[in-house]
């Protein structure tokens, strides 16, 4: 028992300095990023839950390190009689260069490796054992060379100074202070000219707090140093962070169990406490504990529930299909034309599939979707309700076709994959062509209706991050749409085999366009021009007219569509921020050119350094870019080449103001 209390008492500094480091540095990112008592109490809670046992594992780590090194005696080792430090200066001296050559060298055999494996770890886990124990052994080697030889030049310089000051000039102290000034001045130039430019896309915001953490944690250890003869002044301050700590934890718990919708929409926030609540908790699971009582739609008198097939093509331009007066042959897009719907006007939600393709799946704008980047994707927050997740509700089997992982595979949380019963994941349009196929051919003419979501890649891979935009290179993005164009052939003439009745009602779309050189840019999420914006929409089925709409129109109408499609009624804003399009598509109201309208938008985050906004009014469209106005008349100005905002005053200042309109919209929440 003796010795659990010694171990117990040696044990306690550092849980009581980790907890006061990690309640100070919780108070100040809830502060920072959440509004409210309770809220920040509970954010402060789950940071702590993570930061607490954290910092205490750092700390014990620290006074295990000094107990067995002894720093002190060590630097008191190499230190001459008189004071000063040569043979210490240059041993730390040493460390920093073998530490900045360890990490090139590193880097140059990973780098060699991943040429030689083509990346393949198994390969490259074998191969650098044995090559990194040669690198590090060589590194020893020569630390310890340039250890003896800074210590030999620097003694000399410190001979030379104690005969002229009679007193030491390089103190084991000022040692110290040097070298952390070296090391800090290397890292910070290692930072700037090779790291950061490396990683100019990958956000580092998430180290801010960690780092924080970590100095509130070595400027307790500091001031325990400091108070090492105020035993009672220590114990009293430990014990209060220690009671912080627990009460904070204790109210991110209960608020865990007691108020979902707080703790997801901690996730959704900015601080640090999205991080450790991503640790801790399963999403899915804080989600299944929120009421969805609104999830089930409401059903549309006298609508029958008809299957629905949509179909999603990645960077996809109307100007180069034939039903847009394009120059590719694409015979299976004309006929669904030719008997369907055209929308000449139609406009993605933002020109990247991780902002368009959840605006595409929840009906909200962009700029009111919630969730935090993961990857080249979106997370989003669970809270959103897609539109596969109503349409289960409302009775429908629901079917996914899609590529890539990167956005639908379920492990990864993502969002979208909500709702899908079935999720088939490949990359070739072809395997997904004959998923659809074998689905078809085993589905029971009786059962449910369906909602399939099928998503091609190719366009998008046409240049492969290649800039040149030759004819001969426009080429291969024209080959890759007549083959898509025949995969959505074999889809459309799959479903022939159905009944009338079960005969589905089927939706062609991009989820943003591309560049091709309009405006300087080669491909995609650099403006909101039309190039990047604007995409086809082809409906046609049962119930839709053949007819060429003119009536603008944007992607995040087609959740509500879709779901007055399926005979349900849709939600209205804050839910959704998309308009149902059903009557336009049934025919039951014309097109109206000079009424429909579309917004677009850029969001800006590790990829996107800029936030843009365009709405389209009729036949204007407004564009808002780094602090410009442009107007732009679709109907005589498609492409978008001459700006007549400053002779246009009066319209100007009208789309500004439906634009301003959208801004002041975009705060409110999407979450009732």
């Amino acid at each position: 028992m003796d010795g659990v209390r010694r171990a117990a008492a040696w044990i306690a500094p550092s849980i009581a300095l980790a907890a006061l480091a990690a309640v100070a540095a919780a108070l100040h990112d809830a502060t920072a990023t959440h509004t409210g008592v309770t809220r920040s109490a509970a954010g402060a809670g789950f940071a702590i839950l993570v930061t607490w046992p954290a910092a205490a594992a750092v700390s014990l780590s620290a006074r295990v390190i000094t107990l067995v090194w002894r720093p002190r005696a060590l630097a008191a080792a190499l230190t001459d009689l008189g004071g000063g430090a040569p043979r210490l200066a240059g041993w730390l001296i040493a460390l920093v260069v073998g530490a900045g050559l360890l990490s090139m060298l590193t880097h140059q055999v990973v780098w060699i490796f991943w040429r030689a494996t083509a990346f393949k770890a198994r390969s490259m886990s074998l191969a650098m054992g044995p090559v990194m124990i040669v690198v590090v052994a060589v590194v020893v080697l020569i630390t310890r060379v340039v250890a003896v030889g800074f210590g030999a030049a620097l003694g000399r310089l410190e001979a030379r100074w104690a005969s002229r000051r009679q007193r030491p000039l390089l103190t084991p102290r000022r040692v110290l202070a040097f070298t952390i000034a070296l090391a800090g001045a290397a890292a910070w130039a290692a930072w700037r000219l090779a790291v950061r430019p490396r990683f100019a896309n990958v956000s580092f915001e998430g180290v801010t707090y960690p780092a924080i953490a970590l100095v509130l944690l070595a400027a307790a250890h500091a001031a325990g140093s400091l108070l090492v003869g105020h035993r009672r002044v220590r114990t009293i301050a430990g014990a209060a962070a220690v009671v912080v700590a627990a009460t904070l934890t204790s109210t991110a718990l209960w608020a865990r169990y007691s108020r979902p919708t707080m703790v997801l929409g901690l996730w959704g926030s900015d601080g640090f406490a999205a991080d450790a609540i991503d640790l801790v908790y399963d999403l899915y699971a804080i989600r299944d504990d929120v009421p969805m009582s609104d999830l089930t739609p409401v059903p549309r008198p006298g609508t029958p529930h008809r299957d629905i097939l949509l179909i999603t093509i990645d960077t996809f331009r109307p100007d180069r299909i034939r039903p847009y007066g394009g120059p590719v042959a694409t015979p299976a897009l004309a006929a669904l034309a030719a008997r369907g719907m055209v929308f000449e006007w139609a406009f993605s939600p933002s020109n990247v599939t991780r902002r368009s393709m959840p605006s595409i799946a929840t009906g909200v704008a962009p700029t009111r979707v919630r969730g935090r980047v993961n990857g080249w994707a979106l997370r989003m927050d669970p809270r959103h309700i897609t539109l596969a997740e109503r349409l289960r509700a409302g009775g429908y089997a629901t079917v996914g076709l899609f590529c890539c992982e990167g956005f639908w595979e379920r492990r990864r949380r993502l969002g979208l994959d909500r709702g899908i019963d079935d999720l088939y994941l490949r990359h070739d349009g072809q395997d997904l062509v004959a998923a659809y196929r074998a689905r078809v051919a085993a589905r029971s003419p009786d059962g449910p209706p369906t909602f399939t979501w099928i998503h091609f890649i190719e366009l998008h891979e046409w240049a492969g991050g290649n800039p040149d935009l030759s004819a001969e290179r426009r080429r291969i993005y024209d080959d890759l749409v007549g083959q898509v164009d025949r995969w959505v052939g074999e889809l459309v003439e799959t479903t022939t085999a159905r009944p009338p009745d079960r005969q589905p009602i089927v939706i062609v779309t991009g989820d943003h366009s591309e560049g091709f050189g309009d405006h300087g840019q080669p491909f995609h999420s650099s403006d909101l021009y039309n190039s990047q914006i604007r995409v086809p929409l082809l409906v046609a089925g049962p119930g839709v007219p053949p007819a060429r709409v003119h009536e603008p129109v944007g992607l995040a109408d087609l959740a509500p569509t879709v779901l007055e499609l399926a005979g349900f009624v849709a939600p209205q804003f804050p839910v959704m921020d998309g308009r149902s399009l059903a009557d336009l598509i049934t025919g039951k109201r014309p097109g109206n050119p000079d009424g429909g309208h579309a917004y677009a938008a850029t969001i800006v985050d590790r990829y996107v350094r800029d936030r843009r906004t365009a709405l389209v009014s009729g036949r204007w469209k407004i564009i808002h870019q780094l602090g410009r106005w442009e107007l732009y008349d679709l109907r005589t100005d498609a492409n978008e080449l001459r700006d007549l905002g400053p002779g246009n005053p009066a319209r100007l200042a009208e789309l500004q103001a439906l634009l301003r309109a959208r801004w002041e919209r975009d705060l409110t929440s999407p979450f009732p």
